[in-house]
Order: C-alpha cells, then sequence, then structure tokens
C-alpha cells in the first residue's frame, strides 16, 4: 500500500492539504503520508520492534489505519494522529513477537526507565487509578518546558535512542541523559505527593 511514485521535486504539502485529499477519498493521501512521514513513522516502529520487514508491515498497516479513520476523524495535529496509529500497531506487533523476540526492544528499555517511578497495584479501582495516573502524567507534561516535554514524548512515547534525541536537538547525550534524570526526579516528587508511592 506504500505509495511512492511522487517526484522528490514535488514540494511536501501541508498537513491540512493531506487531510484534506483523505476526506476527498484519494489515494494520493498515502503517498504524500509517505513522503512527509514515512522516514519518521519507521523510525518508531524499529525502535519497538528491531525488525525491518516488521516495520514496514507496520507502515503500511499504519497507512490503512489512517485511511479508515479519515473521514470520519479531523486531526488537528497530523503527525501526532499517524504516530499514535503506528505506535499502537508496532506495540500490538511486538507483543504477537515478544516471546521469539532475543533482542531487546528499545521500547522496553526506554519504559524499564520508569518502572521504578510508577509502581503497579492492581486492585478494585484499577481503572480509576489508572485514568488518574494518567491525568497526573499529562498535566506535568504540559507544564514542562517545550524542550524537555519534546524529550519525554521522544524517549517515552516514541522510544527514541538517547543519541538520535540528542541528534535531533543539538544536544550531548549527557544532556539528554540529565533531562532525564529531572524528568524522573519531578515525576517521582508528584507520585509521592499524590500517594501512589512512598518517599
Amino acid at each position: 500500500m506504500r505509495k511512492t511514485d511522487i517526484p522528490d521535486t514535488h514540494p511536501l504539502l501541508e498537513d491540512q492539504q493531506i487531510i484534506d485529499l483523505y476526506w476527498q477519498r484519494e489515494e494520493k493521501a498515502i503517498a504524500e503520508t509517505d513522503r512527509k512521514y514515512g522516514k519518521y513513522l519507521l523510525t518508531i516502529a524499529y525502535n519497538i520492534l528491531h525488525n525491518d520487514p516488521d516495520s514496514e508491515e507496520c507502515l503500511n498497516d499504519t497507512y490503512l489505519g489512517t485511511w479508515n479513520a479519515i473521514p470520519p476523524a479531523k486531526p488537528t495535529l497530523f503527525q501526532a494522529f499517524v504516530s499514535k496509529i503506528m505506535r499502537n500497531t508496532a506495540v500490538v506487533r511486538y507483543k504477537k513477537n515478544h516471546a521469539q523476540s532475543r533482542v531487546p526492544s528499545e521500547m522496553t528499555v526506554s519504559l524499564d526507565e520508569l518502572d521504578q517511578y510508577i509502581p503497579y497495584h492492581p486492585s478494585a479501582d484499577e481503572d480509576y487509578d489508572v485514568y488518574r495516573l494518567s491525568r497526573l502524567l499529562s498535566d506535568y507534561l504540559r507544564r514542562m518546558p517545550e524542550k524537555r516535554a519534546f524529550i519525554f514524548i521522544c524517549r517515552y512515547y516514541c522510544a527514541d535512542r538517547i543519541s538520535d534525541i540528542a541528534n535531533m536537538l543539538h544536544l550531548s547525550e549527557s544532556t539528554v541523559y540529565r533531562e532525564l534524570d529531572e524528568i524522573k526526579k519531578g515525576l517521582r516528587e508528584i507520585l509521592i505527593k499524590e500517594g501512589y508511592r512512598n518517599a
């Protein structure tokens, strides 16, 4: 389903123009999505799966999912919209493959970093606890400086490597590690205050 027949000299469309193509049911929408975000989406998938064929399949599934979602969806942040579809698709594939996997996924590594900060204790009120915890995380993210929020999303949502984050922001890896330490320290303080963990 991946389309790459548009000349490289053709200017990239604005996100709203791509969304309009989906609404008009123009298959060109997939080609334009691929040209603008294909490499980025593949990076998300590969960080989770560490497997090129599986990542390519997830990319095709992401384009199909986007095609089926728009319409009726009218995303305001198209890159975030397709990134979420890709991440969910790759996570499903990762869970399916996990039993046979010998290579630790970057997703596993990045989420392991948060395990000691976000303890999981099943209870009768589990759904409410998950909802409340997600709200705390969202509020914490919104209060972060823009650069720190970007690092948080790259590391814990897109499962980007530290080196890739550093390159994107033109920072040293040690600076990214320091930022992540500050993020986790702030998160720990919030969770203690809200009774999710002991000091």
